[in-house]
């Protein structure tokens, strides 16, 4: 008979026993990549819900303060600009003067600067300006008439023939100088300089008081 080699896997049908051949080698179970992971044990769960009960209330108290500090922020901007104007509002604007012609006509410089020497032409609208115009009618114009009408119509003044008679004995080219000052209302203090051609100025200190009859001043007591 002639041995043969049989493939271990063949069955002797004839009854007769296969050779021993070696065993076959080991092999190892497929490993399945989709095999479910092991389940999650009961205190996993649980410390995970632990750290879940914890977490969530921190979560809600810093949204909590993160509005509470947009709100904080927010309400000081919108606030600030109606501070602003609050804090500007309280404080008034320094006072200016009036520097109009009208308002320096209401005031003479005599009355305002009592330094101030008058020997302009005057005027009847107060009582610096009717003095004014009562030394200028007497040593400029030279005239009685012009003297007399501007004073009180019962002022114990002399009359204009009088004046006149006063104003002739008075070189020609003489110039005055009157520095009125208020002493109250309506009456003045007068320190009238006279300066004749050729000698020194003299000085003729008076009391003028004045008097307003329908709008116009005029000159009432010389003492």
């Amino acid at each position: 008979m002639k041995n043969t080699t049989r493939h271990p896997a063949v069955i002797d049908l004839l009854g007769g026993t296969s050779l021993p051949t070696s065993p076959p080698a080991a092999t190892k179970a497929p490993t399945d990549v989709n095999a479910p992971k092991s389940p999650t044990s009961p205190r996993e769960k649980g410390s995970r819900s632990i750290r879940l009960r914890y977490v969530a209330p921190l979560i809600v108290v810093v949204a909590l303060l993160g509005w509470f500090a947009l709100r904080l922020l927010s309400s000081d901007d919108e606030s600030t600009p109606e501070r602003i104007p609050q804090a500007a509002s309280t404080s008034e604007p320094a006072p200016t003067l009036d520097t109009s012609p009208a308002a320096l006509a209401a005031e003479p410089a005599a009355e305002t600067d009592p330094t101030a020497c008058r020997n302009d032409a005057g005027d009847q609208k107060n009582g610096p300006g009717v003095i004014a115009a009562f030394e200028y009618a007497y040593y400029v114009t030279r005239s009685g008439a012009a003297v007399r009408a501007l004073t009180t119509t019962d002022t114990s003044l002399p009359s204009a023939e009088k004046i006149q008679a006063g104003i002739n004995t008075v070189p020609t080219g003489t110039t005055h100088c009157a520095h009125i000052t208020p002493i109250t209302n309506g009456i003045y203090s007068v320190a009238l300089a006279e300066m004749r051609p050729g000698q020194p100025p003299a000085q003729f200190p008076q009391t003028i008081t004045t008097k307003e009859l329908d709008g116009r001043w005029f000159v009432d007591i010389i003492s």
